[in-house]
């Protein structure tokens, strides 16, 4: 600790002027045992504030002392009151910043900090807030931005058909369920657009039954009796058009329910059928 910074801190002054609160008393006594300087300083303010009264003390007129000298030897004609003279505390003269201050300052301090920490604690919760609508933002416009894309798909999709249809080179070739003696769903309907130029092969779907796991359906093209493979219908699709395997020459188109993934030859049943 040091000495000086102690006792240039004002608790001399509040320990003689009767400021101090007892855990300030307390300290100081107990340094003025330990430190000569504090003592000192303790004495010499003491002394200070004796040579201030005393140079502040008025004497009485020269006739008072003669009256009160007559009086004395007359004998005390007025009893003397036994009650102590009051005493007045002199107010100490500011020196610095005073302990009690002090404490003023930090609390000020400490209500300064915590509304700062709160300001901070409103700033960060608005900044997450704002940080995750921005990300929530981004998040649907990537969506849409998605959707846009899959919209624009199935809308050219649906032009290219649109095209196929009306070319005279595309044939249409309608397969039924009713056209299969033993198809699991009569009802079922799909297209096969062949362009009788390139023979590339379309396929759409009109209706058939949703497959069950591990299941898909295959598109063949039956040429002499011999079935070929066409390919592998993604039901995902929908109705869109679906570029099928290039075939040269077909009579029948049939479509079957293989194992996923498809099959070199024909094993499942078969659901549509249709000729060229």
């Amino acid at each position: 600790m040091n000495i000086q910074e102690y006792i240039s801190s004002g608790i001399v002054e509040s320990y003689v002027l009767g400021l101090a609160d007892e855990a300030e008393r307390a300290e100081f006594e107990q340094m003025c045992s330990q430190y000569a300087e504090v003592r000192a300083a303790r004495d010499t303010f003491e002394l200070s504030l004796e040579q201030h009264a005393m140079a502040a003390a008025v004497a009485p007129p020269a006739h008072i002392r003669e009256t009160v000298l007559q009086q004395l030897a007359a004998g005390p004609s007025v009893p003397v009151s036994k009650t102590a003279a009051p005493v007045v505390q002199m107010r100490p003269v500011k020196r610095g910043v005073l302990p009690g201050a002090m404490r003023y300052v930090a609390a000020a301090s400490i209500v300064l900090l915590m509304g700062s920490m709160g300001l901070n604690v409103y700033y960060f919760n608005q900044y997450r807030s704002f940080s995750q609508r921005y990300d929530q933002l981004v998040a649907e416009q990537t969506q849409l931005a998605k959707n846009n894309g899959i919209m624009q798909t199935r809308l050219d999709n649906y032009e290219q058909t649109m095209q196929a249809l009306n070319s005279p080179y595309m044939a249409q070739i309608k397969m039924e369920g009713k056209a299969v003696e033993a198809s699991p769903s009569p009802d079922s309907k799909a297209t096969v657009l062949w362009d009788t130029r390139t023979k590339d092969v379309y396929l759409m779907v009109n209706s058939l039954p949703e497959p069950q796991a591990g299941m898909q359906y295959q598109l063949w093209a039956i040429v002499d009796n011999q079935p070929v493979d066409a390919g592998m219908l993604n039901m995902e699709k929908g109705h869109m058009m679906v570029k099928m395997k290039n075939i040269p020459r077909a009579q029948l188109f049939a479509i079957t329910l293989e194992q996923e993934g498809g099959s070199p030859t024909p094993k499942g049943k078969m659901y549509v059928m249709g000729k060229v």
